[in-house]
Formats: structure tokens, sequence, C-alpha cells
């Protein structure tokens, strides 16, 4: 009978467990940067939403007759998307209060100062946008618990000259 050396089995062996964990670890980690990777992307298109309804509004509040109508625009609210509670969309809220000589904001129910006929003529709005997004990777949207995913928010606050 002749006795086999076993040695080079458990090489091969530990090799090909020491090689499969490597893999484990790519995998890991090149999930982890796709996640992260598309959380950022959410969050620089929030941030690039929040700049165009900061002109938008701008524009809202300058083609409005506040004196004609009577009505001044103090909310602006959009769903960019298909469906933004299930992690495909923005959703937008649009305050704006204004600050202003008497006449302009007369009729404005958001007003954070009023100036006197006799002051400076002006009309000025304090914009605050924000936009609500969720993580499109995270389990609870896989797992149909949407309850349980919460908004993440981008804010943004200007004040404009109009």
């Amino acid at each position: 009978m002749i006795q086999r050396n076993g040695f080079s089995l458990l090489v091969a062996i530990f090799t090909i467990m020491l090689i499969s964990l490597v893999a484990a670890y790519i995998f890991f980690a090149s999930s982890a940067t796709v996640k992260e990777g598309g959380l950022q992307y959410k969050k620089e298109q929030a941030q690039l939403l929040a700049r165009s309804y900061t002109e938008y509004a701008i524009m809202a509040i300058s083609a409005n007759n506040r004196a004609g109508s009577g009505v001044c625009i103090d909310n602006i609210n959009a769903t960019i998307g298909n469906d933004p509670t299930k992690g495909q969309g923005f959703r937008v809220q649009v305050k704006i209060t204004y600050i202003g000589n008497s006449r302009y904001v007369a009729n404005c129910t958001r007003v954070a100062a009023t100036l006197n006929d006799t002051d400076i003529d002006t009309l000025s709005a304090i914009i605050d946008v924000y936009v609500e997004y969720r993580d499109i990777f995270h389990p609870s949207l896989f797992n149909g618990y949407m309850q349980y995913v919460p908004w993440q928010t981008y804010h943004k606050r200007s004040l404009q000259k109009i």
C-alpha cells in the first residue's frame, strides 16, 4: 500500500477559500460604491431642482399681478417623476414670504416685513424650496414597507429682489 500526501489538497482548498473571500469583498465594495453613487446622484438632482424652482418662483411672482388679482403666490407644489413615494422621483414644495412696500404686500398672507409708503419702493421675497426624495436602495422599498423609508430633504433658502 502506498501512502499519498494530502498537503497539496489542503493548499488547494485554502487557496480557493482565500480567492472566494477576496471576490466576496470586491462584490461588497462595488455594490456599496453603486449605492453611494446613486444617493449622490439623487442629492445633486435635488440641488438642481431647488435652483430651478427658485427661478420658477421668481418668474411666477413677476408675472403675477398682485394689485389687479388681489392674490399673492405663497406656495408652489410639484411632483417630478413616476412615484416619489416609491423612490422614483421628487416632491417639491416652494414657500414664498414677502418683504416690501405696503402697496405690494397688502393682499399677501405670508409677509415678513411691511415697509411704509414713504420708505423705499421695493419688493423682495424669501423663497424656501424643499425637495424631498427617498433612497431607492432602501431595503424596505423592495419589501413593500414604504412607510419605514425616511424622506431625504434638501432645503434651499434665498432672498430675491423682485
